[in-house]
């Protein structure tokens, strides 16, 4: 018996529906299920997994718990389930587990690639969806695969501090980070709340500032109809210029204005001294539905109507009226952006050339800073 681990979204876009497929497929053949699945997260698909764990024992789920929990279930997992047809700008649980010495199965794409195992590539198993390849490879799996020996160094603690001096300054001591979101409904904001843990343990005076959003469902509404209020969110626009002015940051980070924030609070900080920096860690800023992205090839560079509008093709007129909405709710975020950052940060090498030709930023203002493996 295999014990599989999987501790993310509970999501189409992270291709949970592959892990429910494969389930149900050995349920049609009337086969046992030949492994124990732990499943850690939260998300819409909450109720089948639920469902699926009434049904057959050998099922866990454990909804959303921190990572002091999930460690615990580690050692006897032999394998981590992540099996997202989208592309990653950087793959932040993969890289977790693997530091855990857990070999993931993935379709090994993009800077990734290198650390997933080929007999654990979702890419060359047989089978036209996700979870029919997901039962071919579990079915047939060996239990047990080698790391990659590829060095996870440059992912710790400390290189992404020694980047941030280098990056930031002496100069800088106190640092805003701005998003959307800053409570921990998801991997990248979990991640920016350790950031702030981090830089706080080395000195720094860090502040967080966003909406702390209501949790699922009320949130994922929010997500998606922040990106209209953007346009003119002009209330935490105000609340984030007054906690410039009371703090005056010597950098501002923004994480990530797309879903909520909107331009505004990028053009308010037009008198401060602060440093600026953009963080693109979410594609969305480049294609009208990332969960839908499987290739930097479908990004249509530079970032015009006609570009966007070609990038998505489709017939509904209601898709089309979202994605010119959305081109220009990201037009005046990207005039701010080239007005008013003094650099982007992108967590992976491949998205550089993304932000260079979409945004026509020059490389010079782009810098690759990967983000840290969570203890």
């Amino acid at each position: 018996m295999i014990w599989l681990l999987y501790f993310w979204r509970l999501e189409q876009e992270k291709w949970f529906d592959g892990i429910i497929e494969m389930i149900e497929i050995f349920e049609k053949k009337n086969q046992e299920l030949p492994f124990e699945l732990f499943v850690f997260g939260s998300g819409s698909r909450e109720q089948k997994i639920q469902e699926l764990s009434q049904t057959h024992k050998n099922i866990h789920f454990f909804w959303r718990k921190n990572i002091e929990i999930i460690k615990r279930y580690v050692e006897n997992c032999r394998y981590c389930l992540m099996p997202s047809e989208c592309l990653e700008s950087f793959g932040l649980s993969a890289l977790n587990a693997m530091k855990r010495w857990l070999p993931v199965i993935w379709y090994a794409k993009w800077w990734l690639k290198e650390f997933i195992d080929s007999t654990l590539d979702l890419t060359h198993q047989t089978g036209n969806t996700t979870g029919k390849k997901l039962y071919n490879l579990i079915k047939n799996i060996s239990t047990f695969h080698v790391l990659s020996s590829k060095s996870l160094v440059p992912f710790s603690k400390e290189s992404w501090l020694m980047k941030f001096y280098s990056l930031a300054g002496k100069e800088v001591k106190k640092v805003m980070i701005v998003s959307d979101f800053i409570n921990k409904v998801g991997g990248i904001e979990t991640y920016i709340n350790d950031v702030k843990e981090l830089l706080e343990q080395h000195g720094y005076e860090v502040q967080l500032c966003g909406w702390k959003v209501p949790s699922w469902p009320i949130g994922k509404l929010a997500k998606y109809l922040g990106i209209i209020t953007g346009l003119g969110n002009f209330w935490e626009t105000i609340k984030i210029h007054l906690k410039i002015k009371n703090m005056q940051p010597d950098l501002i980070r923004y994480n990530s204005v797309m879903r909520y924030l909107g331009r505004a609070p990028i053009w308010i900080s037009k008198n401060s001294s602060a440093k600026k920096w953009m963080m693109f860690h979410d594609l969305g800023y480049f294609y009208p539905f990332p969960s839908q992205l499987t290739s930097e090839h479908q990004i249509k560079t530079p970032y015009t109507l006609k570009h966007f509008l070609a990038s998505y093709p489709t017939s509904n007129p209601l898709k089309k009226l979202a994605i010119i909405g959305k081109y220009f709710s990201l037009y005046f975020i990207k005039k701010q952006i080239q007005n008013r950052i003094d650099t982007c940060v992108v967590p992976s090498q491949f998205m550089e050339d993304i932000v260079h030709k979409s945004y026509k930023i020059e490389k010079e203002n782009i810098k690759i800073f990967p983000h840290f493996i969570q203890e």
